[in-house]
C-alpha cells in the first residue's frame, strides 16, 4: 500500500516538474505581446527585456504556472519605477513631480486591440505612461479581469457600456485621462467593484451619476475628482439605503455646493475618509458631527468664512478624527486656533487661512504632520518639547514671518524627516547640533533666510538627505564638505549661498541618484566637467550654474537633460559639438552672457523639444540657421547683441512664439510678411540695430498681442501703417498683461522649480534699459531712427492702451494728430528729430500720465498748451521749434503780451461795461484812423526806400503763389529762375521729374532752399551722390535742406554761402573717398561764420574730428556729428564753442577721455549724447 502512494506521488512529481521545465508562454500570447510592443513608442527603452522565445520571463509579464497563458500586465507604476532606477520614488506625489523633468514619458503611443488576445489577463495595469487614443472597445472581452489600471495616461474618447461585462472587476482606475463619459448605468453591473476612479473624466452630462453608484453593493473607495459632476438634487434621487461598505469618497474640484452634503450624510455609514477640497461650501453643517467614524477631513479650497474657530464647533465632536485640512479658505484672520480636543490629530494642514501672532502649539502627542505655511504667523520658532511631539516626521512652516534664531530642541525630534521653515525671517547659525539626532530626516528646506552653516568639515551627518534646499543661506566660502556624504540626493539647491570656490573632484561622485542641480548666483570658478552625468552615468536633468565665474569650453549635453542654464559666466569656444549630441527632452537652453564666438551649425531640427533659447550677449556670427524654423514648440527665442548676419529664416512653424528678439545685431534683408499672418501668440518682437530695410508689412496688425513691437534704429523706409490702429493689446484697456514667465513646476514647491523671466532691452522714456519682471505689463511701439516717411497716422491715437510711442528720427511730415489725446495712458512720447509742423493739439492736455515727452528739432510752432505735465518739461523738450512758444520756453507768445490798458483794468480802474460807446470812443476811432493811414499811406508817399519794400513783398507774394501753381501741374521748369526776388525755395516731399535747372544759381536773393525728401531723390536723380552749388551766387542762404537723399560728398561750393545758418545733410552716403569736406581736415567749412545748426549724421564720415577754429563757429548752436565712422579723440577746441546748446556724437567710434576741458566753457550746454 505504501510503495504504491509512493509510485504514484512519485510519478506525479516528475510530470510536474516536467511540465514546469517545458513550459513556455502560448505562442498567441506572445504573438499579442510582441503587436503591442510595437503599437508603443519606448523613447525610455522600458521593454528592453521583451525578447527571447519565453515571454513568461519577459518583464512586467506573469504566466499562470500550469497553462502558461499570460495572467499579468504590469508596465504601471511599481514597474517603470523599478525598470527606471527609482525605486526609492514611493509614492504617485514623488512620481508626478520626478515626470515633471523626465519630460520624455515612459511608453507612448496607443493600445494595440492585440491585447484583446489576452483572453486569460486578471491584471492590467498600463498607468503613469504617456499613451493616446482611444481604449479599444474589445477589451471589455477580457472577461477574468480583476484589476484595470489605465490612469495618468492621454487616452481620450467615450467610456461607456463595453465596460459593463467585466462583471470580475474588483479595481477599476481610469483616472487623470482625457476620457469623457456622457451616463453612467454600466457601472452599475459592476458588483463585484471595490476601487473605482474617474478623476478628470467629464461626467458633466451623467446626471445619474449618484444614482448609479450607489448601486454598486461592495464599493469601499470611490474617487471623481475634478469630473465636473453636477450639483446634486436631494429629491432627484430615490430612497436608497447608508451603504455598509464605503469608506473613501474623494469629490475635491468639483464647485459643488452644499446641496451636495445631504448626499454624502447619507452615503455611508462607516465613510472614513472625505475630501470636499475645491468645491463651494460656504460653511460646515452641524451634522457632520454625526459622522463618527470619519478619520479624515479635506474642506481646502472653498469658501469657508468667518472665523476659523467657528468651522472648528462642529469638527470637535468628531473624536476619532486623525487628519484634518483647511487649506485656503478665506477665513477672517486670527491666533491659531486649540487643536487639543483633537486628540487623535496625526494630520494637521492650515495651509494659507490667515493665521496671525505668534507659534503656540498645543500638545497634540499623535501629532505627524504639520503645515502652517503661507500664514501670517510672526515671532519666534516655539522650543519643541520632544514629549509632546515625539511622532512628528513633517514640519512646514515656511512663508510666514518668523524671526530668531533655530532652537537647538528642533533636533531632538528625532522622527522628523521634513523640515520646511523657507521664506521667514530667521537668523543666526545652523550648527551640527541642530541636526544631530535628526537620522531620519531626507528633506531640509532653509532657504531664503540669513541663516549660516558652520559645521566641523570633519563632520559626517547622522542622515541622508534627499532634497536639500539652502538658496540665499550661506555655506560658503568653501565649498560645503558635509555633502560629501550625500549619498542619496535627488536634488540640491544651493543658489546664492556665497561660495566662492571651485567644484572639488569629490563632487560628481557624489550621488547616482541627483537629477537637479542649482549653484547659480555664487563665485564658483573653474573648469566644468566634460559631460554633466553623476557617479553611475545617470544624466543630470536640470543644470543651474548661471551667474558664476566658470570659463573653459561648454560642457556636453545630458540625453535626458530638460534644462541647462549657463549664462553669465566666461565660457568661451564654439557651439559645433552640439551637433553631435541629440537632447531629446531639452526644453530650457539659456548660454547668454558668456564669450561664446564662431558660426551656428544647422542643426536645430535635433532640440524639437526646446521651448526657450537664449544665446543673447556673445560674439557668435553668420547666419541664422534654417533649423531654427523646425522649432516647433519654442516660446522664446533671444540671439541680440551677437553679430548674426544675413536674413531672417523662416519660423513659419514656431507657432508658439511669444518673444522674439534678434536686436544689435547685423541681420539684413526686408521685415518677412510670416511674421503677422503665421505667429499670431507673439507679445514682443524686437529687431532694434540691424540693417533692416524696406516697409513695415501691415501683416504685423494681425498679432492682436503684441506689445512690444521695437523696430528703431534699421534702414526702414514708407510710412507707417495704418492699420497700426487695431492691434488689440495696444488700443484695449482690459487686455490681460502679465510677466511672462516659462515655468516648470518643482519637486516640492517653487523653491526646485525651472522658471525664467523673459526680459528684453528697450528705449524707454530716454534711456536704454533691460526690462524683465514689467515686460509683460509694457505696451510700446518703438520705430525711431529709420526713414519713414509721411505723416502719423490718424489711427495712432486709438491705441488708447499704448504707453510708450517712438517715432524720433524719421522722416515724417505733417500735423501731430488732434486726438493725441485720446491716448490717455501714455506714459513716454518721442516725436523728436522730424519735419512736423503746425501747432501742438489742445488735446496734450489730457495726457495725464506723460512723464517723458521730446518734440525737438521739429518745424512746430505756436503757443504750448498748458498743463500740468507740459509745463514741467525741460525747455530741451521743444528746443529747434522756433515758432514754439510759452512756458517752459523763455519765448512769450504774442498774446501773452498783456495791453496796458488791460494791465490798468487788472489793477482795479473802475471800468462802466454798460457805456462802452462814449465819446473817448469816438475820439479815439477818429485818432486811430489818422494815424492808421496817414502812418502807412504818408510813409509811403514820403519815404520812396520804404515804398519799394512794401510792394516788393506783394511781388514775392506774387512769386510764391506762381511757384505753387507750377509744382502743382508740372515738374521744375527753368522759369523759375526768372523769379529773381525769391527768397524762399521750399520742394520738399514731392514727386518731381527732371533736373534742377541750373540757372537756379542766379537766385541771388534766396534765403531758404529745401529739397528734402522727393520720392524719387531729388526729381530725376534717384542715384544722386554729388550735388555742385559753385554756380550758386548767392550770399544770404540761411537754410539749405537736403537730408535723406544719396548724396556721397557735402556740396561744392558750401563754403562760399556766408549766410548759411542751417544746412541739414543728414541720412545721406558720405564716405572717405572723394570730397575734401567728407574727412574732417583743419579747414573743413571754411566761410560759413554764420554757422548755428551743423547735422550731418546717419552717413559715413571716418577719421579724426577736426580741429575747432572758434572764430569760423563762434555762431554754432547744434552740432550733430551721430552715427558716422568717426575714430581718434576728442579735441579740447570742441570746449570752446561757447554758444553750443546741442552736442551729439553718439554711435561712433571714438576712443577718449573727457575731461574738464572739453566743457569748460560750454555753458550752455544743454543736450550731450556721446553714447
Amino acid at each position: 500500500m505504501f510503495s504504491w502512494r509512493f509510485c504514484l506521488f512519485s510519478v506525479l512529481t516528475v510530470l510536474c516538474v516536467g511540465s514546469s521545465h517545458a513550459k513556455r508562454c502560448v505562442d498567441i500570447d506572445k504573438h499579442a505581446l510582441v503587436k503591442l510592443k510595437y503599437g508603443f513608442a519606448d523613447g525610455r527603452n522600458v521593454l528592453s527585456s521583451w525578447k527571447g522565445e519565453d515571454c513568461c520571463e519577459w518583464k512586467g509579464i506573469s504566466c499562470n504556472n500550469l497553462t502558461a497563458h499570460v495572467t499579468r500586465l504590469d508596465l504601471g507604476f511599481s514597474y517603470l519605477t523599478s525598470v527606471l532606477g527609482t525605486q526609492d520614488l514611493n509614492d504617485h506625489v514623488a512620481w508626478n513631480s520626478w515626470t515633471i523633468f523626465n519630460t520624455s514619458a515612459p511608453l507612448g503611443g496607443k493600445i494595440d486591440s492585440s491585447i484583446c488576445e489576452l483572453q486569460h489577463l486578471t491584471f492590467l495595469d498600463l498607468s503613469f505612461n504617456d499613451l493616446e487614443g482611444e481604449i479599444p472597445k474589445c477589451i471589455g472581452s477580457l472577461g477574468q479581469l480583476i484589476e484595470l489600471k489605465l490612469a495618468r495616461n492621454n487616452l481620450v474618447g467615450s467610456v461607456s457600456h463595453f465596460l459593463a461585462n467585466l462583471s470580475n472587476l474588483q479595481n477599476l482606475d481610469l483616472g487623470h485621462n482625457n476620457l469623457v463619459a456622457n451616463e453612467l448605468e454600466w457601472i452599475s453591473h459592476l458588483s463585484n467593484l471595490r476601487y473605482l476612479d474617474l478623476s478628470n473624466i467629464n461626467l458633466g452630462r451623467a446626471i445619474d451619476w449618484p444614482s448609479s453608484i450607489s448601486k454598486i453593493p461592495y464599493l469601499v473607495d470611490l474617487y471623481l475628482d475634478d469630473c465636473e459632476i453636477s450639483q446634486v438634487n436631494p429629491k432627484s434621487i430615490p430612497h436608497m439605503n447608508s451603504s455598509t461598505s464605503l469608506q473613501t469618497l474623494s469629490l475635491s474640484q468639483n464647485k459643488l455646493n452644499s446641496s451636495i452634503l445631504s448626499w454624502v450624510l447619507n452615503v455611508s455609514k462607516v465613510l472614513t475618509r472625505l475630501d470636499l477640497s475645491f468645491n463651494s461650501l460656504h460653511s460646515v453643517p452641524d451634522d457632520f458631527a454625526n459622522m463618527i467614524s470619519l478619520q479624515y477631513l479635506d474642506l481646502s479650497g472653498n469658501e469657508l468664512d468667518g472665523s476659523i474657530v467657528k468651522s472648528l464647533q462642529t469638527l470637535y465632536q468628531l473624536k476619532d478624527l486623525e487628519g484634518l485640512a483647511l487649506n485656503q479658505n478665506p477665513f477672517s484672520s486670527g491666533l491659531l486656533p486649540d487643536f487639543s480636543r483633537l486628540s487623535s490629530l496625526k494630520t494637521l494642514s492650515l495651509r494659507n487661512t490667515n493665521i496671525v501672532g505668534s507659534l503656540s502649539l498645543d500638545h497634540l502627542p499623535h501629532l505627524e504632520d504639520l503645515d502652517l505655511s503661507f500664514n501670517h504667523l510672526n515671532g519666534s520658532l516655539p522650543i519643541f518639547e520632544v514629549t509632546k511631539f515625539a511622532m512628528l516626521s513633517y514640519l512646514d512652516l515656511s512663508h510666514n514671518k518668523l524671526s530668531g534664531t533655530l532652537p537647538y530642541t528642533i533636533g531632538q525630534l528625532s522622527n522628523l524627516s521634513v523640515l520646511h521653515i523657507s521664506s521667514n525671517m530667521l537668523s543666526g547659525i545652523i550648527s551640527e547640533e541642530h541636526l544631530l539626532n535628526l537620522s531620519r530626516l531626507e528633506t531640509l528646506d532653509v532657504s531664503r533666510n540669513s541663516l549660516s552653516f558652520n559645521f566641523n568639515p570633519n563632520w559626517v551627518p547622522p542622515f541622508q538627505l534627499r532634497l536639500l534646499f539652502a538658496s540665499s543661506c550661506l555655506l560658503g566660502p568653501q565649498f560645503p564638505t558635509w555633502l560629501k556624504y550625500q549619498r542619496k540626493l535627488l536634488v540640491l539647491q544651493i543658489s546664492n549661498s556665497g561660495i566662492k570656490d571651485s567644484f572639488p573632484k569629490w563632487f560628481w561622485d557624489i550621488s547616482s541618484s541627483l537629477e537637479y542641480l542649482n549653484v547659480s548666483h555664487n563665485k564658483l570658478s573653474g573648469v566644468l566637467p566634460r559631460s554633466l552625468r553623476s557617479i553611475k552615468g545617470k544624466d543630470l536633468i536640470v543644470c543651474d550654474f548661471s551667474f558664476n565665474n566658470f570659463s573653459g569650453p561648454l560642457p556636453h549635453f545630458a540625453l535626458a537633460q530638460s534644462a541647462l542654464l549657463l549664462s553669465n559666466n566666461m565660457f568661451s569656444g564654439s557651439l559645433s559639438s552640439f551637433c553631435a549630441m541629440s537632447p531629446m527632452s531639452l526644453t530650457y537652453l539659456d548660454l547668454s552672457s558668456n564669450l561664446l564666438a564662431g558660426s551656428l551649425l544647422d542643426c536645430w531640427e535635433k532640440f524639437q523639444s526646446l521651448e526657450v533659447l537664449n544665446l543673447a550677449n556673445n560674439n557668435l556670427s553668420g547666419t541664422i540657421p534654417k533649423s531654427f524654423g523646425t522649432l516647433q514648440n519654442i516660446e522664446s527665442m533671444h540671439l541680440n547683441n551677437n553679430n548674426f548676419s544675413g536674413k531672417i529664416p523662416s519660423l513659419t512653424l514656431c507657432k508658439s512664439l511669444r518673444v522674439i528678439d534678434f536686436g544689435d545685431n547685423i541681420i539684413e534683408g526686408t521685415l518677412p510678411t510670416w511674421v503677422g499672418h503665421n505667429l499670431h501668440g507673439l507679445i514682443v518682437l524686437s529687431l532694434r540695430g540691424n540693417k533692416i530695410q524696406g516697409n513695415i508689412p501691415t501683416s504685423l496688425c494681425n498679432l492682436l498681442f503684441l506689445q512690444v513691437l521695437d523696430l528703431s534704429a534699421n534702414n526702414i523706409t514708407g510710412k507707417i501703417p495704418q492699420c497700426f490702429g487695431y492691434i488689440n493689446a495696444f488700443s484695449n484697456l482690459t487686455f490681460p498683461r502679465k510677466t511672462i514667465l516659462y515655468y516648470r513646476a518643482g519637486y516640492i514647491d517653487d523653491t526646485s522649480s525651472i522658471s525664467s523671466i523673459d526680459e528684453t532691452i528697450l528705449a524707454w522714456k530716454g534711456q536704454i534699459r533691460k526690462y524683465g519682471k514689467n515686460l509683460g505689463f509694457m505696451t510700446i511701439i518703438d520705430l525711431s531712427d529709420n526713414h519713414l516717411t509721411g505723416e502719423i497716422p490718424q489711427s495712432l491715437t486709438t491705441l488708447v492702451a499704448l504707453a510708450g510711442l517712438n517715432l524720433s528720427g524719421n522722416n515724417l511730415i505733417g500735423f501731430i494728430p488732434n486726438n493725441i489725446g485720446h491716448m490717455k495712458m501714455l506714459e513716454s512720447l518721442d516725436l523728436s528729430r522730424n519735419y512736423l509742423y503746425g501747432r501742438m493739439p489742445q488735446s496734450f492736455s489730457n495726457l495725464t500720465f506723460l512723464s517723458y515727452m521730446n518734440l525737438s528739432l521739429n518745424n512746430l510752432s505756436g503757443k504750448i498748451p498748458v498743463s500740468s505735465q507740459l509745463q514741467s518739461f525741460d525747455a530741451s523738450t521743444y528746443v529747434g521749434n522756433i515758432g514754439l512758444c510759452g512756458p517752459p520756453l523763455t519765448n512769450q507768445c504774442p498774446d501773452d503780451v498783456v495791453p496796458a490798458t488791460e494791465r490798468f483794468n487788472k489793477n482795479g480802474a473802475n471800468e462802466d461795461e454798460d457805456e462802452l460807446i462814449n465819446f473817448g470812443f469816438y475820439i479815439s476811432l477818429g485818432f486811430g484812423f489818422f494815424v492808421g493811414f496817414w502812418g502807412v499811406c504818408g510813409t509811403l508817399i514820403i519815404k520812396s526806400s520804404w515804398r519799394h519794400v512794401y510792394f516788393q513783398f506783394f511781388n514775392n507774394v506774387n512769386d510764391w503763389i506762381w511757384v505753387t501753381l507750377v509744382l502743382f501741374i508740372a515738374k521744375i521748369d527753368s522759369s523759375i529762375c526768372e523769379l529773381q526776388h525769391l527768397t524762399f525755395l521750399d520742394l520738399t516731399y514731392n514727386d518731381l521729374e527732371g533736373e534742377i535747372p541750373k540757372c537756379i544759381g542766379s537766385l541771388g536773393r534766396l534765403i531758404e532752399l529745401k529739397l528734402a525728401d522727393n520720392e524719387l531723390s531729388l526729381a530725376n536723380l534717384s542715384n544722386l551722390q554729388n550735388l555742385d552749388l559753385q554756380f550758386y551766387h548767392g550770399k544770404v542762404l540761411t537754410h539749405l535742406d537736403l537730408p535723406s537723399n544719396s548724396l556721397h560728398t557735402v556740396p561744392n561750393g558750401l563754403e562760399n554761402m556766408n549766410s548759411l545758418q542751417y544746412p541739414h545733410l543728414s541720412h545721406n552716403e558720405f564716405d572717405v573717398t572723394t570730397y575734401h569736406h567728407n574727412r574732417f581736415s583743419s579747414r573743413p567749412l571754411p566761410g560759413l561764420l554764420h554757422l548755428e545748426h551743423l547735422d550731418l549724421s546717419f552717413n559715413h564720415l571716418s577719421g579724426s574730428l577736426h580741429i575747432f577754429e572758434v572764430t569760423k563757429f563762434d555762431s554754432l548752436h547744434i552740432l550733430d556729428l551721430s552715427h558716422n565712422e568717426l575714430s581718434g579723440t576728442l579735441p579740447y577746441t570742441i570746449g570752446q564753442l561757447s554758444n553750443l546748446t546741442t552736442l551729439s556724437l553718439s554711435s561712433n567710434k571714438l576712443n577718449s577721455i573727457i575731461g574738464k576741458a572739453h566743457l569748460i566753457s560750454l555753458s550752455r550746454l544743454e543736450t550731450l549724447d556721446v553714447s
